[in-house]
């Protein structure tokens, strides 16, 4: 029996090497999910590269978008800069006081006759006694007569009074004219304002 079994291997080696070639076969097919495995890494790099270059154009755009804002501030603070040395403006400090010196106020009346001048303060302005009746003129005033250049050389006269001078008190003058010969409900009297009564009396 035993040669005959050495007889049989010896006449199907052929058998036997394809039976072993079959379990190799069947093994590396248990192997076939690492294959798989396999194919799908190159799906998951590829995923991770285009993720990175799309993070790497909305970075390159953040980017460009902050230069953009960075150079048109630039641009507009020099444009403000070279505005500002065309037009110099000089510098102005406050100081609080209680008194000033007193503006002077320059009326030209013409016909018009002031019949009253009073100081009063902003929050207490009593009515007049006498409207349109000649009253006390308390105000310090100083007419000028001048020459009129654009009027044939005429004489006329300016009426120059002084302005108030209390600040806290918001003080005022009211004055009150009269003016006859007019047809008009209402006339102007032009004046002309300018900043201290005591350099123009000086």
């Amino acid at each position: 029996q035993l040669s005959e079994d050495v007889e049989r291997v010896s006449e199907n080696p052929t058998e036997e090497r394809e039976g072993e070639m079959e379990v190799h076969e069947d093994s590396s097919s248990v192997i076939l999910p690492d294959g798989e495995l396999g194919t799908t890494t190159p799906s998951l790099r590829f995923s991770k590269t285009c993720l990175k270059n799309v993070f790497s154009v909305i970075l390159l755009f953040i980017y460009l978008l902050l230069m953009a804002v960075a150079v048109f501030l630039v641009y507009q603070t020099i444009s403000d800069f070279r505005e500002k040395l065309k037009h110099p403006v000089m510098s102005v400090t406050y100081k609080e006081v209680s008194l000033y010196d007193a503006p002077g106020i320059a009326f030209y009346p013409g016909k018009a006759r002031l019949l009253s001048c009073k100081h009063h303060y902003y929050d207490h302005i009593p009515p007049l006694i006498n409207p349109g009746q000649p009253g006390d003129i308390e105000c310090i005033t100083q007419r000028i007569n001048y020459t009129d250049p654009f009027t044939n050389q005429t004489m006329k006269y300016a009426l120059v009074v002084q302005g108030p001078r209390d600040v806290k008190k918001r003080e005022l003058v009211f004055l009150q004219f009269h003016l006859n010969e007019t047809d008009q409900d209402f006339s102007a009297i032009d004046y002309l304002l300018f900043s201290s009564f005591q350099e123009f009396v000086s």
